[in-house]
């Protein structure tokens, strides 16, 4: 009896964010918590009086909760997943999957440090992940499929440096 090679284990890398993104989900966070702190206060201080406190109220703790729920859920579950078949882009809650055998090239811009993975001549997308990253992940798509091109861009020389 034969057997038969392992599967290509999924490989995962998680995706990088900017202080930006990053000080801006801190933000909804703060306002998200003190608006279902405000909205417990307003339930106990002066309870649920008439339809439009009832909706109000309530509403806003879900809706904070929604928030909260996403922010974290795009913290927790961002990344890239490389399997032998898929390719696989992880935002949250929000997953897209391509096939590794449409994938037809890889361009790496030495300036901004952010691979460019193209599939096909019309459709691309643009990674961020930590730099440090970048061979493991180029290496890891090239083991699922070996067709893929890799080229990269020369940083230029700008006025002044030599």
């Amino acid at each position: 009896m034969k057997k038969q090679n392992a599967p290509h284990a999924a490989e995962y890398f998680k995706f990088r964010f900017t202080k930006t993104v990053i000080g801006l989900a801190i933000a909804v966070l703060i306002l998200c918590s003190v608006g279902i702190a405000l909205s417990i206060w307003r339930i106990v201080a002066y309870g649920l009086n008439g339809a439009g406190d009832l909706l109000k109220s309530p509403f806003l703790i879900l809706v904070c909760v929604f928030c909260i729920s996403l922010v974290v859920s795009i913290f927790v579950c961002s990344r890239y997943i490389v399997t032998e078949e898929y390719f696989i882009t992880q935002f949250g809650f929000i997953k897209s999957k391509f096939l590794m055998k449409d994938m037809t090239s890889i361009l790496l811009n030495s300036d901004t440090n952010k691979l460019t993975v193209y599939m096909g001549e019309q459709q691309y997308f643009v990674l961020s992940i930590d730099p440090a990253w970048n061979d493991a992940f180029i290496t890891a798509l090239r083991k699922a499929n070996p067709n893929i091109e890799f080229s990269f861009t020369l940083a230029e020389k700008k006025d002044g440096e030599e």
